[in-house]
């Protein structure tokens, strides 16, 4: 045989070797399809009653949580399956935060930011599609990428950098895959395939049957949390540090391919009134003398005489939260504002349980923000600004890092500020002031009280909590203290939808006349439910119950061009006859009769119209299908009496 041949025949083996592998998954691969094993999870799906509208899918989540049951979901933004030329469609993407926790709805930032972009582009439709989810980072937002640029976006906004360590697959999550981000997302791009499914969940079920926390009341804050304590600087820390640039690197050059401004904020978090989940010495610390300096500092009977002694237990330890976070407090009780903020921002950047971001993930933000042509909103500063001598604090923040309404509002503006400056959907044509995009936040007592329960289970579990407390109990204030606690509370237990919750606060309102809060209620369905024509109903009924009948009538006409109705055709007809546009008010009373053609009232008001128009003849004839319908119909046949009476000649 020739040295030729046998080259040959060793390269067919080499390759017969090879195949017999590829073959066998292929086979696997395929037999685990064709018994509909796993899941492709996509991140849009049709809406189920409005094919034409797309939503995040609720089930996405399962991408990045391989070991929990119940994974989190964001916010409903419906929007068209089929985008044209008249809609600014604008991506949020990121975590809790971004998501709008506890509030959701009309709480979140997105929508605030929605609300007053529409009412800047009274002629383009806007649609803000909120992606975030509580307990994701990164990884999550650079694998939603693809899935945005396929729904052809105008701009994205991403409010991102707090989870990064125990958001899911964090290198101190409990969904962690490890410190190397190109192995993660190889394997999120991979992980359609259904082989890897089959091996995941098998690891999966494994892994839950020798947990030790078998506790399916606890948070998933909690059960997040893989490594406690992530020193400042430490390997873990800047793993995590590189997991993040990298990824947002990635973020940013993938759009920035494809043309699509990014709008990038800092973070923020609680700076003032909260202190560090986890405070730790060097290892050459004595702990009992440490302990000593700082019991001493803090009795020492006067502000000058403490922060002296503060910064002397300071000096002993410069790694300990703790101190640092004493030491903010004490400058802040004596007026000294400045050096207060920077111990404060100590403090959390030296908190080793890291749920809060540190200083280094913004200025990351900052530099690739830079690199990459992104455009920067520093929404920390801007919370700052509005913040209580500057410092963030629970004036603006509910615990930790999730703002409260007026700081979710903070975000909203300056993200607005930012799309406006750089004319996304070409030049506004209204400027909506701050302080009437405030007033007009759709955010009912609803929504509130709910949040207020979500937190309340929250904060009474760890790491607000140690670990061995018994469970606090959830306060019960509100109970039965307005229609609107009780509403909010059956949406907790989960007796009621929140569709259905607001919708019976709407019906309130409007009943006890309270027509602008019953309004907000209206609006805020229509913003969940887009694809609906009943919110824009129950606007139109408010706004003309409010004499505002040019509104009502654009709400009833974008009502019957989702669904039309002889119902709404009539209502448009009696608005048109007292705006006294008598010809168009006929069109619709005529509509309303054809399409429902058994309803009196319709044939009575047709008439009516017809009476009030001059035209004897039209207005006979609907008298007589009116009477045909109900002889005794007592204004027909008044009506009747009045066209048989008349002197003028018909025309």
């Amino acid at each position: 045989m020739s040295q030729k041949d046998s080259i040959k025949r060793r390269w067919v083996f080499y390759a017969l070797m090879w195949s017999i592998p590829v073959l066998f998954f292929l086979l696997v691969e395929g037999g685990l399809r064709v018994i509909g094993f796993g899941q492709d999870y996509p991140l849009f799906m049709p809406v189920e009653v409005a094919p034409d509208y797309l939503v995040m899918n609720p089930e996405v989540a399962h991408r990045y949580f391989n070991q929990e049951v119940r994974v989190p979901t964001g916010l409903h933004d419906a929007f068209r399956a089929d985008k044209d030329s008249t809609v600014v469609r604008i991506f949020v993407q990121g975590g809790s935060s971004a998501a709008g926790y506890p509030y959701y709805y009309g709480g979140s930032f997105s929508r605030m930011l929605e609300q007053r972009l529409q009412q800047s582009w009274p002629t383009r439709k806007v649609e803000l599609v909120n992606v975030a989810m509580a307990a994701v980072n990164s990884y999550t937002i650079l694998d939603q990428v693809d899935d945005i640029l396929a729904q052809s976006p105008d701009a994205v906004l991403i409010y991102a950098g707090h989870n990064e360590f125990y958001g899911a697959l964090g290198v101190g999550s409990s969904q962690s895959l490890g410190r190397n981000r190109h192995v993660v997302n190889l394997y999120l791009r991979l992980q359609s395939w259904r082989i890897l499914q089959l091996i995941r969940n098998g690891l999966s079920r494994a892994a839950q049957m020798l947990s030790r926390d078998q506790n399916s009341s606890s948070t998933l804050m909690e059960r997040m949390v893989r490594r406690q304590e992530i020193e400042l600087d430490s390997d873990v820390y800047q793993a995590g540090m590189q997991q993040f640039r990298g990824n947002l690197r990635s973020i940013l050059n993938r759009y920035k391919q494809h043309g699509i401004p990014v709008f990038i904020g800092t973070v923020a978090s609680n700076e003032r009134t909260h202190p560090p989940f986890q405070s730790g010495l060097m290892a050459s610390t004595d702990p009992d003398q440490w302990e000593r300096a700082y019991e001493e500092a803090l009795r020492s009977g006067s502000l000058p005489l403490s922060v002296e002694r503060m910064h002397e237990v300071i000096t002993l330890d410069s790694m300990a939260a703790q101190s640092w976070f004493a030491l903010g407090t004490l400058l802040d009780m004596q007026g000294d504002y400045v050096q207060a903020r920077q111990a404060y921002i100590t403090a959390k950047d030296l908190d080793q349980l890291r749920f809060r971001a540190t200083e280094e993930v913004n200025q990351i933000i900052r530099a690739e923000a830079e690199n990459s042509g992104a455009i920067l909103v520093d929404t920390q500063g801007s919370l700052r600004e509005h913040a209580d001598e500057d410092i963030i604090g629970s004036d603006l923040m509910l615990e930790h890092l999730h703002p409260n309404l007026e700081g979710y509002f903070v975000l909203a503006d300056a993200f607005y500020d930012a799309i406006s400056a750089h004319r996304i959907g070409g030049q506004r044509t209204n400027y909506v002031p701050r302080e009437v995009a405030r007033s007009e936040v759709l955010f009912t007592q609803v929504d509130s009280i709910f949040g207020e329960l979500r937190l309340q289970k929250l904060l009474s579990s760890w790491p607000f909590q140690p670990l061995d407390a018994p469970p606090a109990p959830i306060l019960d204030t509100n109970r039965v203290s307005s229609i609107a606690a009780e509403l909010a509370y059956a949406l907790d237990d989960g007796e009621m939808t929140w569709f259905a919750a607001t919708n019976q606060l709407r019906a309130h309102y409007a009943e006890q006349g309270a027509y602008h809060l019953a309004l907000k209620a209206s609006l805020a369905l229509l913003q969940e439910y887009p694809y609906l024509p009943l919110p824009y109903t129950y606007a139109a009924d408010l706004l003309a119950a409010q004499g505002r009948l040019d509104e009502a009538v654009d709400y009833f006409g974008a009502a019957n061009d989702l669904e039309e109705s002889a119902g709404i055709h009539f209502r448009l007809g009696i608005l048109y006859q007292r705006k006294r546009l008598l010809e168009l008010a006929g069109k619709h009373l005529g509509r309303a009769a054809i399409m429902d053609p058994e309803v009196p009232e319709f044939q009575y008001q047709l008439a009516r119209n017809h009476v009030l128009q001059g035209n004897w003849v039209d207005a006979s004839e609907a008298v007589q299908e009116l009477l045909q319908l109900n002889p005794t119909h007592e204004p027909g046949l008044a009506l009747q009496h009045l066209l048989n009476n008349r002197s003028d000649p018909p025309n």
